[in-house]
């Protein structure tokens, strides 16, 4: 079992005695256009966390499912948490860990908007300075991009476009839906706006008619072997 949720604490402090890596999985309850749901940020990092678990010998710790938003954030079904929320509610889950005995922790985010990576970084940075523990926080679909882009998916494919509508349809396909109409993001330069969403007139950000469950499988898999690298590489 590699599920911390799913351990006795006997079970739980055998597991530690090993000093395995725990990961801890970051989503977000957040509109994903017409055809994705709401859980797609936490389906994501969750799948990758369990195949990572099973590889590499680590600990899974309970999922975070909220996150902070901008232009999604009026959107039906999205729950937004503040910044100080956020960094607060991973720094006290990290600082809970370390009092168990964790010492390598690998935080996987993956919702990709910059104040939510900052928050989380910042809690990942005060667990290092604090305790020496060794941290990596790294977003999935960094990964999952680097990927696509090289496969020939257009650069500008965002939220809700054939990226992670192909994850989650590899993932969980019953959960995404036929109406997949394309979509773009418009900047609206250094303006900070009251209603962000205009950004997204369809709510999504490329083309999710171009995604299948095999290109998922394929960027799935990729993000698995591409972040077992790192974490090797760099000696966590």
């Amino acid at each position: 079992m590699t599920r911390i949720e799913e351990l006795t604490r006997d079970e739980f402090s055998q597991a530690i005695d090993r000093d395995p890596v725990i990961i801890l999985p970051l989503g977000a309850t957040e509109a994903h256009g017409r055809h994705l749901p709401l859980g797609t940020d936490s389906l994501q990092p969750e799948w990758v966390a369990d195949r990572i678990a099973e590889r590499a010998g680590a600990l899974v710790a309970p999922p975070v499912r909220y996150g902070m938003h901008s232009s999604t954030r009026n959107m039906p079904g999205t729950i937004d948490i503040s910044f100080d929320t956020l960094h607060h509610l991973v720094l006290e889950i990290l600082e809970s860990l370390v009092r168990n005995g964790g010492k390598r922790f690998l935080v996987l985010s993956g919702h990709a908007g910059g104040s939510h990576a900052a928050a989380i970084k910042e809690a990942c940075r005060r667990i290092v300075t604090a305790y020496g523990a060794k941290v990596m926080f790294i977003c999935d679909y960094e990964l999952a991009a680097e990927k696509a882009i090289r496969s020939g998916v257009d650069p500008l494919d965002g939220h809700g476009g054939a990226v992670e509508t192909a994850r989650v349809m590899h993932i969980e396909p019953r959960l995404v839906k036929e109406d997949r109409r394309k979509g773009e993001y418009i900047s609206h330069g250094y303006m900070v706006l009251p209603d962000p969403e205009i950004c997204f007139p369809e709510g999504i950000a490329g083309d999710p008619a171009a995604a299948s469950e095999e290109m998922g499988r394929e960027l799935n898999e990729h993000v698995v072997e591409r972040l077992l690298d790192i974490m090797a590489r760099d000696g966590l």
